[in-house]
């Protein structure tokens, strides 16, 4: 241990382990091997495709380009993504922090800070390692890990702490949770009292990371978006100096955490969200497949034709999210989701969901179709159908996305179809990477795709467009969807192939987004950057 270090965060000083035992099923993977590890590659193989893994290892990250040197291998040197000379080549963790301080306290933090700014280290903060941009990434960093910092308190009557009681807003219900607090705690915790905070729709993410970011989630539509539900913050500033911020001191740094980044202004320790009485709800389900004699151009009309119908959906009340995919993983074009309305009655849904029903009748030529009510009544018979903790994906991707307007949905329906088709899947499983898809790498276009998954698409529509005073990308406040395209390989597809992929991803997917609704942002967790100004 370094002679420098506090006393304070002495015992808590940590080598990065991403897990040392993956690195040496990696480093050592066949038998003949003197310190092959049998046991430890077991482990690690058996629990890389759970997020728990991850979130709960102090390095281990989900980001598409976080752990790509150093990926578990079997017995025989092949990754357990495919490529066959991944035992031979070896690993490299050169990505990943140098050391872990694991912050139990928020003195843990202080100290930590400290020692970065004295010693002029690059310091990074992971909780679950889901920040999907990297931001919790750092070649010889050091990381302050705060996923210990836990502790779930639900108040009846939250007042802010305001250095002047004249100031103090009037009290309400509120959930405090520490820094390593992840949403299905939070979420147990608080059904449990029969209350609700907004959350996001995996149980492994950080509450603070979500939040902080901007944060959409199941509840999102009704009650606002993470950020706008952040009453109060304890954060530690870079200089290592621990302040409140909320509506009443700090106010400057209580707006900016709000949309712009929990770790963009100093380490959050405990945070105080909103908290609601457990509502009553309406769900549906909604499956749309397109049939055989049916064109992609149509297809991706009527897909188009559906998005114009949402603004108004979401303005009745009713929100949710979808999914797009095409062969191989689905056996044709599906557009498909959940639809919910909070404290509604049974009558209230049927007007604001007929629209679309009627919508999906009259394309009975073009599309097969199902629209079912699904036996839930509330927000605990939500949480008993929903999945426990997802798993990563079993190789790479790239993604990338765009909130999508109001307006642009209703006033460029054609347009929409248009840009969503080169975006989306297609009705034929990918082959061959088409020359059209790549006009600048012409060298690059004609590699073979063969055994590639088909792009998938996905849809968050559970946003709310009330205007809050944050930091929140004001795109949120006028948009009726966050569309995200994504595009996954394995270890065995070739650089060329890896390289045309993002480069389409990157600046030609992208760039016909942002063609398509030149005003507006993305969502800061879930962005593709291109530019770092400009999303």
């Amino acid at each position: 241990m370094h002679p420098s270090y506090s006393l304070a965060i002495a015992g808590f000083f940590l080598s990065s382990a991403l897990a040392k035992d993956q690195c040496r099923c990696a480093l050592f993977a066949t038998k003949s091997h003197p310190n092959y590890d049998a046991e430890a590659c077991d482990s690690v193989i058996k629990q890389w495709p759970e997020s728990k893994f991850h979130s709960s290892d102090p390095a281990s990250l989900h980001s598409e380009w976080s752990n790509a040197g150093c990926i578990p291998v079997y017995k025989n040197g092949t990754s357990i993504y495919g490529d066959p000379e991944a035992g031979e080549r070896g690993c490299s963790n050169d990505v990943l922090p140098a050391y872990v301080v694991n912050a139990t306290t928020t003195d843990h933090v202080v100290e930590a800070l400290r020692f970065a700014a004295v010693k002029n280290i690059r310091l990074v903060i992971k909780n679950t390692g889901h920040a999907g941009d990297g931001r919790n990434l750092g070649s010889s960093s050091l990381s302050i890990w705060t996923h210990n910092l836990k502790g779930i308190e639900l108040i009846e009557n939250f007042n802010s702490t305001c250095p002047n009681s004249k100031d103090t807003p009037s009290p309400r219900m509120a959930a405090t949770v520490g820094a390593g607090v992840q949403d299905g705690e939070m979420v147990e915790t608080l059904v449990a009292r029969n209350a609700l905070a907004v959350s996001g729709t995996s149980n492994d993410v950080g509450v603070a990371g979500w939040s902080t970011g901007g944060g959409h989630g199941f509840a999102t539509g009704h009650y606002g978006q993470g950020a706008d539900n952040i009453l109060e913050a304890e954060i530690v500033t870079p200089s290592g100096k621990v302040v409140i911020a909320n509506e009443c001191q700090n106010e400057d740094l209580y707006w900016a955490i709000r949309g712009g980044g929990g770790g963009t202004f100093g380490v959050i320790t405990s945070l105080t969200v909103k908290a609601y009485p457990a509502p009553q709800m309406v769900m549906v389900a909604f499956d749309t497949s397109i049939k055989n004699h049916t064109s992609e151009d149509e297809w991706y009309q009527f897909i188009a034709d559906a998005h114009a119908l949402f603004p108004a959906m979401q303005d009745a009340g009713i929100h949710g999210y979808y999914t797009v995919e095409g062969p191989p993983s689905a056996e044709a074009l599906t557009f498909s989701g959940s639809l919910m309305m909070f404290e509604a009655s049974n009558k209230t849904y049927e007007d604001a969901i007929r629209p679309f029903a009627k919508l999906l009748r009259s394309s009975n030529a073009t599309v097969a179709w199902s629209l079912n009510r699904l036996p839930v009544n509330n927000w605990q018979g939500l949480l008993k159908i929903l999945p426990d903790i997802g798993s990563v994906s079993a190789g790479h991707s790239i993604r990338t996305s765009r909130l999508i307007s109001r307006r642009t949905v209703i006033e460029k329906t054609d347009k929409f179809a248009a840009v969503y088709k080169k975006i989306g899947p297609t009705k034929k499983a990918p082959s061959v990477w088409m020359e059209d898809k790549l006009h600048s790498l012409s060298s690059l276009t004609n590699s073979v795709q063969n055994g590639l998954p088909n792009l998938s698409m996905s849809g968050t529509l559970t946003i709310s467009p009330k205007s809050v005073n944050n930091s929140l990308h004001p795109s949120w406040r006028n948009a009726t969807v966050h569309l995200i395209t994504g595009q996954a390989w394995t270890d065995s597809t070739n650089e060329t192939e890896i390289r045309s992929m993002i480069h389409d991803m990157t600046y030609r997917k992208l760039g016909l987004l942002r063609d398509l609704d030149p005003v507006q942002g993305a969502y800061l967790n879930e962005a593709r950057h291109q530019s770092f100004i400009e999303a």
